[in-house]
């Protein structure tokens, strides 16, 4: 069974080059896979150590294509998990991706100053 298929919803977070990047959260549904590629539509989030408050998702949808050997961390979401609803709440010691009923606790990723 592959690790990831086609309508499968992921959370992928962008592996970090510098100490002081930003961190970059994508959420979408996957489109097509050709292993060990794989093309999906969502949104992303990006987490600045200077904002404390609630996170607003950047623009409009997106498409994306990332690799499973690039080092990005990628979880895979409930297949009934609705993206338009999520959003990403955050307080100086906490950080989750929720839509009010489900929630995922993203605090490991936080840039801690």
């Amino acid at each position: 069974m592959p690790a990831l298929r086609t309508d499968d919803r992921i959370v992928l977070i962008d592996k970090r080059v510098f100490k002081d990047d930003n961190t970059r959260i994508f959420v979408g549904i996957i489109e097509e896979c050709d292993n060990p590629l794989f093309r999906a539509r969502g949104f992303v989030f990006h987490v600045s150590s200077y904002e404390v408050a609630g996170q607003e998702r950047r623009g409009q949808e997106r498409v994306r294509v990332f690799s499973l050997s690039s080092g990005d961390i990628v979880y895979v979401l409930p297949r009934e998990q609705d993206i338009e609803k999520l959003s990403l709440k955050r307080t100086p010691k906490s950080m989750t991706l929720s839509d009010g009923v489900f929630a995922m606790d993203l605090s490991d990723f936080l840039l801690r100053a």
